[in-house]
């Protein structure tokens, strides 16, 4: 946002002019530095700015502070400063123009006296965006909005953008410490927004998700969703603007205390996944993901569960053992045992020396009442390797004691007990089972 100035307006500002107050010093300058203006001008025009500097260096301690001279040549050397990105720099050299100006009105033109008054205040908010230390960044801001002030009192037409740059600056000056941002600010840097968005025929991006900073800083985030819908609909690619539309309404979600509201918000996330996915936006495996997620939330685990199949053979979602889970849960949710068990066994194919997805198999297939399945499909979860292998070998034990083969039970309660990080009153209750099935087999 930093203004330029073109060095052709600051020799116009040499051409001596009759002036009605006499007390003012003459706007024209000495003979050394009229000398001196060919050679900067073509200085400039070669980017030679070493040179330039150089020689409005060698001028000013010969002239006076209050002169004509002075202003044009720090007026020269703001612009020289500038051209080679020395924001920081260009500060003490506008500060003099300007400091000159206050007290000379026959050196400037009104609309120059602005744009230099708006452009400090812009180099202040640079400088104080530099600084480390919290005290003398907020110090900095103020510095800055004391000169914007300046520059709102004189200026017949502010601007969207001169409104963007109070908001902007207002908002850092807020939220500076990083703690608890300071409210009166955040809704100083509302209303300027505001007016920037009244001052647009089309805002900004940047105005508008100022707005929805500013919002979510007070918690108004229906307010926040507002300026976002209001910003997809003029910019539909911003994918910053999709993004953060759908994160508040799923955050609005989770929070919601009341569980119709949870569901109205999850439904608004997901029709703005869908809205944003025609647009080629949001269209990521992790978005893909959210979309599943939130299927589920809602209970809808029949379209989840073609979500997945769709999204596990085509790469739209990624290939893991949590999507092949959720797949399988899906199926179960809506009473569809031998999908479910499809499901997981090709999970089981896909991840072949997974202990725990066999093992997650072998209860499944229990479930079932497929005992005999669940019984290999747990012993082969064991040979891979589990976290907890003795509670397996309980588990094994009673498919076993189950599936009446009781020597097999009580090898695996024996293994069980050598593993011993299963209680003992659950072994032992398990092979008083065992003794008494054998005794009234026999």
């Amino acid at each position: 946002m930093i203004a330029r100035y073109l060095f052709a307006g600051a020799l116009a500002l040499a051409t001596p002019l009759v002036h009605a107050q006499s007390e003012l010093p003459p706007k024209e300058l000495t003979e050394k530095t009229q000398g001196s203006m060919e050679k900067l001008r073509l200085a400039m025009e070669a980017k030679d700015y070493a040179t330039c500097i150089s020689v409005i260096d060698g001028i000013l301690p010969t002239v006076k502070p209050t002169s004509f001279d002075t202003y044009l040549l720090a007026q020269i050397k703001v612009q020289v400063l500038l051209g080679q990105n020395k924001l920081v720099d260009a500060i003490a050299p506008l500060e003099t123009v300007l400091t000159l100006s206050d007290g000379n009105t026959n050196f400037y033109e009104p609309k120059t006296h602005l744009e230099y008054l708006n452009l400090l205040a812009q180099l202040y908010y640079q400088r104080a965006s530099g600084y480390k230390v919290v005290a003398e960044q907020k110090a900095g801001y103020e510095q800055a909005l004391g000169t914007l002030k300046r520059w709102f009192e004189r200026s017949p037409n502010p601007t969207p953008d001169a409104r963007l740059f109070a908001s902007s600056l207002l908002y850092q000056m807020a939220t500076a410490d990083g703690g608890k941002a300071d409210m009166a600010r955040i809704r100083e840097a509302i209303e300027q927004a505001r007016e920037g968005i009244l001052l647009s025929v089309k805002p900004s991006n940047q105005l508008i998700l100022l707005l929805v900073a500013c919002h979510l800083q007070i918690e108004e985030t229906s307010k926040a969703a507002e300026y976002l819908e209001m910003l997809v609909e003029s910019d539909p690619k911003s994918e910053q603007a999709w993004s953060q539309l759908h994160s508040i309404y799923l955050a609005s979600s989770s929070d919601a205390k009341d569980p119709v509201e949870s569901r109205r918000m999850s439904i608004r996330a997901l029709n703005t996944l869908d809205r944003a996915q025609k647009l080629g936006v949001l269209a990521s495996i992790k978005d893909n993901y959210t979309r599943v997620a939130i299927h589920f939330n809602l209970q809808q685990f029949t379209r989840a569960a073609v979500l997945l199949e769709k999204g596990l053979s085509d790469g739209s979602l990624e290939n893991s053992k949590r999507n092949w889970e959720l797949l399988s849960s899906a199926y179960q949710q809506t009473n569809k045992e031998d999908k479910a068990l499809d499901a997981m066994s090709r999970a089981v194919a896909k991840f072949p020396n997974d202990g725990a997805l066999e093992f997650s198999f072998a209860q499944l297939l229990y479930g079932s009442e497929k005992v005999a399945q669940a019984y290999t499909r747990a012993e082969a979860a064991l040979a891979k390797g589990l976290e907890k292998p003795g509670q397996a070998k309980v588990y094994l034990a009673y498919l076993a004691y189950e599936l009446q083969r009781y020597d097999d039970a009580k090898k695996w309660v024996d293994a069980a007990r050598a593993q011993g990080d299963v209680p003992a009153k659950t072994l032992d209750s398990l092979s008083t089972a065992i003794a008494e099935a054998v005794r009234a087999r026999s």
